[in-house]
Order: structure tokens, then sequence, then C-alpha cells
């Protein structure tokens, strides 16, 4: 009997489609109905031909996840299984770009083994999707079911030339020059991913982010910050052939670059005005003393040396034991979390992130004002850097936002502290954002504007069209989720404990 096929078989199909000689089985666990729906048509319109079960037919499977997969497939069978199975990250790339991606960099590997006891039918079963989560089951596929701590692990073979990109993110963004530095952030997830080390660059100049957009950029400024113009294809061919970049370093012993970046990092001073104090004459935070500084900027300038010192776990703990109780005192059953580095588990802080919502998605409003005065009563908060609230107003989503700061008691070293007052039905998207790190955000908001949709802290929106085809600014509408894991399986992300999130 043949193998029963999909409702969506019906659909009107092209023969000589992208998707022709394909045979699909879609595992259905991890992803949201309507997006399956949508994948079964686009693959069918293209030549794709989808089964219910697995057979000798098919050729691809399609997971969300190794979990997913795992859990609909026994690791015998899939061992056996001589087709390719791909991250349904391959299916969404290659409709984006309206050819078929290369698998290599999608697969989810399946190897038997016979080093298990002496048992050669107890195959050791290695799984890696497109987002790199990796597990090792050497018995059965019983146990990695019932495994609840898989980790979100990068192979981060390709660091090397990350962390190098990562310098020139902060620069550029230094000097202002948003464009390239965005740049830069777009290809580090992509570089992330890979499941190989880079050895030359034909290897992935055909990649999302890496393509001739970002080949063809020729670098501003002073021209020996820069070596003459590379573009990042060369850059990239320079860190395999020497392992460092000509370009960086020029940067990195530029006098302006090293001046505007100093003064960049003064609380309140962006880009552009670092790089007006500079053209001003300004070479040392001294030197700011004399210039016409906002109310913020000269707090920051004040307050350099101390914002500059970390703070160490134990203090940050007791501080948030503090901002507790005073919200309790304020306002019974108000929710209060110390998010980033803190949250991550980490053992020293830069800042103190506090994420905050009440459960009655209404009792929020107004707190944050009497929650301030509490805390400066309190001697806790001792300098306002920001002040803006939203909740009563009913704009820019209703977040309430306090930025300054405040000394642990008996001090008087100042730390920054930003508190974040979020409505019940975005708290999920505020708590995610201030947990971090930058890194996981990142890669987040690239994966839900692969999907569609702007990602922030106050929610997940369709994007809208811009001029010319090209994705615009988001919708006004946002999707709604009443927890952080929420997110992470809409976006077809294996979820993270906050302690797994340092990535």
């Amino acid at each position: 009997m043949a193998p029963k096929r999909s409702k969506s078989q019906n659909l009107l199909q092209d023969p000589h489609g992208m998707f022709a000689g394909m045979v699909v089985l879609l595992i259905e666990k991890g992803v949201q109905a309507r997006r399956l729906q949508i994948w079964k048509q686009k693959l069918v319109q293209m030549g794709a031909c989808i089964e219910d079960r697995l057979s000798k037919r098919v050729s691809h499977i399609f997971a969300a996840n190794s979990d997913a997969l795992l859990q609909k497939l026994d690791s015998e069978r899939l061992t056996r299984f001589e087709g390719k199975v791909l991250s349904y990250e391959w299916l969404e790339d290659s409709l984006r770009s309206g050819e078929r991606a290369s698998e290599d960099l999608y697969t989810v590997k399946v190897e038997g083994s016979v080093e298990s006891g002496g048992d050669s039918n107890a195959p050791t079963l290695v799984t890696k999707t497109a987002t790199d989560q990796t597990v090792t089951n050497p018995r059965t596929s019983d146990s990695l079911n019932s495994n609840t701590s898989m980790s979100y692990s990068p192979p981060d073979l390709n660091k090397n030339i990350t962390e190098i990109f990562g310098k020139l993110i902060n620069i550029y963004r230094a000097l202002g020059d948003e464009r390239r530095s965005f740049s830069y952030y777009k290809a580090i997830p992509v570089i992330e991913k890979l499941p190989f080390k880079i050895e030359s660059i034909d290897q992935v100049k055909h990649l999302p982010a890496i393509g001739k957009s970002l080949q063809d950029h020729d670098f501003i400024g002073n021209p020996s910050w820069h070596g003459g113009g590379q573009d990042m294809s060369l850059g990239i061919q320079e860190i395999l052939t020497t392992g460092k970049l000509l370009k960086l370093e020029h940067f990195e012993t530029d006098e302006k670059v090293q001046t505007i970046s100093l003064f960049g990092e003064v609380w309140g001073i962006g880009p552009a005005t670092a790089l007006r104090l500079y053209d001003k004459g300004c070479r040392t935070l001294d030197d700011l003393q004399k210039e016409s500084l906002t109310h913020a900027q000269k707090i920051g300038l004040k307050y350099f040396d101390d914002i500059k010192q970390r703070i160490p776990r134990n203090e940050v703990q007791d501080m948030e034991s503090l901002l507790k109780k005073a919200g309790e005192d304020v306002l019974p059953g108000v929710l209060i979390v110390c998010g980033g580095s803190f949250r991550r588990g980490k053992s020293s802080c830069g800042d103190m992130d506090i994420v905050i919502t009440h459960p009655d998605g209404k009792s929020h409003r107004g707190f944050l004002q009497r929650y301030v005065k509490h805390l400066k009563d309190m001697k806790f908060l001792r300098e306002d850097l920001i002040f803006s609230t939203h909740s009563e107003e009913g704009t820019d989503s209703g977040v309430d936002t306090y930025f300054g700061l405040c000394t642990y008691p008996g001090r008087e070293l100042r730390h920054r502290i930003d508190l974040k007052v979020y409505p019940r039905d975005i708290y999920a998207f505020g708590l995610l954002a201030w947990t971090g790190n930058d890194v996981l955000n990142r890669r987040l908001r690239l994966v839900a504007e692969s999907k569609g949709f702007r990602m922030d802290d106050t929610g997940l929106y369709p994007a809208t069209q811009g001029s010319g085809g090209k994705r615009g600014a988001k919708g006004s509408a946002s999707l709604k989720f009443d927890t952080e894991k929420d997110i992470f399986e809409f976006l077809g992300f294996p979820w993270l404990e906050p302690h797994q999130r340092n990535l």
C-alpha cells in the first residue's frame, strides 16, 4: 500500500519548482500549526512531495530541533535513514533567497557507533541543528527523551573572526557609523552557527550577511585606519592568513578613535556628542569638565570611576532583596527581578537591571513614581539620570523607566541601576531582553526578522513592508506570550535557562 499523502499534496504543483524531486517528512512538534501549513503549501507548490510517515521514498526530514526529532523517530530508524535531516531554518532561508540553500549548513547529523559496551546495535546519536544544539545518547531514545537539561552550545569554531568583528561593532558605533556597525552585527551570528571552521573565504562568501552587500563596503575616515579600504571578504581572508586584522590595529592605536571611545564611556555621551567634543579639542576627561554638558552627562562624568567598578554578586543579591522588600511596602504582590549578568549567574555585575510588573495587569500603573520616592527616602537611590513614565498616558507600550545611581547600604560608592516597569502582557519580552546577553538578543531578533517579525523589549510585531519591497518598521500590534519559554518556542529556538545565556 502506498504511503498516505498529506492533503496539501492536492495543491497546484510546479514540477520544475525549487523543491522538485524532494520527498519530505515534516516533524510537527515545536512548530506553530499556521506556520507549518504555510511551509507545506510552499513545498508542494514548488515541486516537493510530502509524506506523513518515514518511508524509503523520503529524501528529507525537517525538524525544529533535535528534541522534537527524537520524540517522533527513534535513534535506530534515524541511524538507518539515508536521506538528509535538516532544520526548518533551511526551508526559511531558501524561501527568502529564492534558491535552495546549502544543506551542509543546516544538517542534523546521525552517526552510528560501535563504542557502546560491545553492543553494535546501540547507536550513538549526535544531532546538530542549524542552531547548533548538540545531544549525545549512548543507548536509546528513551533516555534522551527524558533529558530536560539540553543546553544551547554553539561550536564557536570561528571565534578568531567573530571576536574581531565584535570589536569593530563597538568602534563603528562609537564613530557613529551605524550602517557598518550593523553589518558586522548581522554577520556575527551567521558565522557563529557554522558547523565547520572557516579555512577560505570561498566557503562563506555566498552566505547571508557576508554577501555582495557587505563585500562592497568601503571604510570611511582616515585611510591609515583601514589599510586602503578592505572589504569584509578580504578582512576574513586576512584573519585566516595572519590571525589578525590590520584595520583593527590601526583603529585601536588611532588617537581620534581612542578619544571618542573614551568619551563614549561617559554615561549620556553618544557618538555624535563625543565627535563634537573631539572636534572642539577635548582629549581627556578633565577637558570635558570645561564643556557645556547636560545634567545626566555631568553625573556620568562625576562618577565615571565609580560606575566602571563591577559589583560583587553577593552585594547585588543583597540589593535585590532590599528592592523586593521596598516594592512590597509600596505595592503588595509586585514582581521584581534583577536581570542582566546577575540573573545569568555571573560572579559580578557592571550594573543592575531591574524588571518589574504586577500579576493583575493594572496595578503597575503609577507604581514607579511611588517606588522611586520610597527608595530615595531610604537613601538607596542617589542621583537621577532618566525618569520617564508612560503607563498612565498609554504611550510607548506603557513601559515606565528610571535610570539612576544607587549605593550599597552604608557606602558612598555609586552603582548604575535601571528600573523598568512593564505591563504584565509584555513582561516576558522585557525580562528576556534585560536578561541578555547581547549575543542571544541579537540572534533572537534576527530569527524573528527571518520570520517576518520585529522583536524588541516590548513585543513581537509583524514587520510592515517598506519602500521597494524592503521590510519596513514594525506593525502596531504585538503577539502576546506569558513566558520567556513561549517566545523561544514560537521562534523555534532551543530553550535556555538564564544561566545558559552567557553565549
